[in-house]
């Protein structure tokens, strides 16, 4: 039992030494391991297009639009028409992660796809242009 006791001790002691000692090593002294800045070499233009032009071939909503998209000096210039303006948007995004600076944006939406609200039959608007009215219930 005298043993135990003096073998715990012992540890314990030698614990508050070593605690002791790395509270006297000032913080800066430390040594933390080195963050380092992941950094990525610039993508040629080149290397942009044909990143570009395999997610838009690669895209089942934007393939079918037919987008031409051009690359100088990490600018992409998209042209070409399409009827759902949400592609025009979509293009730009896909663009940015492939590594473009910034996107020109030329293309166009056609006629069909830019009606309003105010138009549509939506919100009660009928052809007649009257505001139709649902009847309270009692």
């Amino acid at each position: 039992m005298k043993k135990m006791f003096a073998v715990m001790s012992s540890l314990a002691l030698m614990a508050v030494l070593a605690l002791g000692a790395l509270a006297q090593t000032p913080a800066a002294n430390r040594t933390a391991p080195a963050k380092t800045k992941h950094t990525v070499a610039p993508k040629s233009d080149a290397d942009i297009q044909k990143c570009i032009e395999d997610k838009l071939a690669g895209s089942a909503a934007l393939k079918g639009d037919g987008f031409k998209v051009a690359v100088s000096n990490g600018v992409a210039t998209f042209t070409g028409t399409t009827k759902v303006k949400g592609h025009k948007g979509g293009v730009a995004r896909l663009a940015k992660s492939c590594g473009a600076k910034s996107v020109t944006n030329n293309i166009t939406v056609e006629a069909a796809a830019k009606t309003n609200a105010s138009t549509s039959t939506t919100g009660g608007t009928a052809a007649t242009g009257k505001k139709t009215t649902t009847p309270k219930k009692p």
